[in-house]
């Protein structure tokens, strides 16, 4: 049931992507470098981390697993701010450790870490299927799977999806 939920999730994923981006495809991106880091710890009001300490890691593990990985030092490399996790659009989540949102955006930068002008955000949501995700979200519908890993995962999927809508070129996708 997890594999046919992240397909579905992929899927959309896919369709999201190829609406909400202008440019074109490369399959021949190789990262040299994955980094990840969340924006959603400045946040005061958000207590996310204090529950998922490792949330960073585990993304940048699971983009890891689905990106084409070079060690040439000449290669671009990508930074991943993980901006909001939420549940139903609070930040601050419940002691059951629930959330259904998560966004961040993508940069891919130079060799030097330097922003290469190229972005794309990636909005994952986990809506039952009467409700209605938030416009722009790749929806993860519930089920009996783990949340945090159906989101995690299908947050790398889009991140690998929308790598391969990255031209390296010069184009540039908004957040």
């Amino acid at each position: 049931m997890f594999a046919h939920l992240k397909t579905l999730a992929l899927a959309a994923g896919v369709s999201t992507l190829a609406l909400s981006t202008a440019v074109l495809g490369s399959e021949d991106v190789r990262i040299s470098k994955i980094d990840v880091e969340s924006s959603v710890a400045s946040m005061a009001d958000s207590n996310a981390l204090t529950f998922y300490p490792d949330l960073e890691e585990d993304l940048r593990s699971e983009i890891a697993q689905r990106v084409p990985l070079s060690s040439d030092g000449a290669d671009p490399q990508i930074r991943v701010d993980i901006r909001k996790i939420a549940l139903n659009g609070s930040v601050m989540l419940p002691e059951t450790r629930e959330f259904n949102e998560l966004e961040g955006v993508v940069d891919v930068t130079s060799p030097t870490g330097e922003s290469s002008g190229l972005s794309f955000a990636v909005n994952i949501s986990a809506y039952s299927g009467d409700a209605v995700a938030p416009e722009g979200y790749v929806n993860v519908p519930p089920s009996e799977t783990d949340f945090y890993v159906a989101m995690v995962s299908t947050f790398a999927d889009v991140v690998a999806e929308g790598l391969k809508n990255v031209n390296t070129s010069g184009n540039k996708v908004d957040p």
